[in-house]
């Protein structure tokens, strides 16, 4: 399931009151103190709700790729074995990767 973060919402209070087996957080366009905060939360969320539930994050770089940004989603939701994991999408990654020189 994927749980869209936003800047005034409190993680663990959303993680906490969510019902499925695999939650995805998206965590986008906070202060860099929130984005802090949100991303140290993921690891002990993840160890709260285990067994039962998987807790993974994503989180999207200004101007990332949505399709990098659902490709993302949609490994941590087929990855049974990963819980508590933070991948960072930069603006720069995916399809069309700059070329050095």
């Amino acid at each position: 399931m994927r749980l869209d973060l936003a800047a005034e919402h409190d993680i663990a209070a959303l993680v906490r009151a969510a019902t499925d087996d695999s939650l995805v957080v998206v965590i986008a366009a906070r202060s860099p103190l929130e984005m802090a905060l949100a991303r140290a939360a993921v690891g002990p969320l993840a160890i709260e709700r285990a067994p039962g539930m998987r807790v993974n994050a994503v989180v999207p770089e200004q101007g990332a790729d949505t399709r990098d940004v659902d490709a993302a989603i949609a490994f941590l939701e087929d990855a049974w074995s990963t819980t508590g994991q933070v991948l960072e999408i930069s603006a720069g990654s995916g399809r069309n990767p700059p070329v050095r020189q």
